[in-house]
């Protein structure tokens, strides 16, 4: 779900304030409530924050930018630090330009690659089928509001990631993930300002190719056919 580029803490607007559930049945009543939330919304858009944590170095690496999301197959990342970074997926292919890391190119990937970006649609689909989920013990809070915390553990070998969290606001909002990917990355994304079922600008899945980028066409090196004509 997001771009490898790389967080301070963001205040979120506390306009809830409805404490988080105590017992188990209503936290996960709640987590169910938020994956059919998110699986019914038309749009998605928000602020991100997110901080990579790599196995080796132990340096967080911080970025922040903006979401936005027409489900099932259409989102972007773009990204304001480092700025000029992005990761669209506009039904078509999945494009991943990094100038902060990789200049002078974008990787034109397969569009099924995509769906391992969607990170928070992969957390809340079909919650206990695929992943053990247990709410955390304590309370917490993110930007000074109290949420209830998910974690969530593979039930087969094989899944994209070893384990992760999921931290919801009592409005059913996905306040906060973290996953710790099969490499021991450990991936941060913080949410702000979240808003559903908003109109979009009309561009927002559109990525130029900037001038002299080189395109590097893994669908190509894959095998996999254009879609396009």
């Amino acid at each position: 779900m997001a771009s490898a580029g790389a967080g301070a803490a963001i205040m979120l607007p506390s306009h809830v304030a409805a404490q988080a559930p105590r017992d188990t049945a209503s936290a996960m009543a709640l987590y169910r409530a938020a994956a059919a939330k998110f699986a019914g919304a038309k749009t998605i858009r928000a602020n991100f924050e997110q901080t990579l944590i790599s196995p080796m170095s132990q340096t967080p690496r911080v970025s922040r930018g903006e979401l936005v999301q027409r489900p099932p197959n259409l989102f972007a990342f773009r990204f304001t630090e480092p700025a000029g970074d992005a990761v669209v997926a506009n039904g078509e292919a999945l494009w991943v330009y990094l100038p902060s890391t990789a200049k002078g190119q974008v990787l034109k990937l397969p569009r099924e690659v995509g769906g391992a970006f969607d990170v928070v649609a992969r957390l809340l689909a079909s919650p206990g089928d695929r992943t053990l989920l247990t709410v955390a013990p304590g309370a917490d809070r993110v930007g000074g509001e109290s949420v209830t915390v998910f974690a969530l553990t593979p039930r087969a070998a094989g899944a994209p990631f070893q384990k992760a969290k999921v931290w919801i606001g009592a409005d059913k909002l996905v306040r906060q993930i973290e996953v710790e990917e099969p490499g021991g990355l450990l991936r941060r994304l913080r949410f702000v300002n979240m808003r559903l079922g908003v109109r979009l600008p009309q561009r927002a899945f559109v990525f130029d190719v900037p001038p002299g980028v080189r395109i590097v066409d893994q669908a190509a090196l894959l095998g996999v056919p254009s879609r396009r004509p």
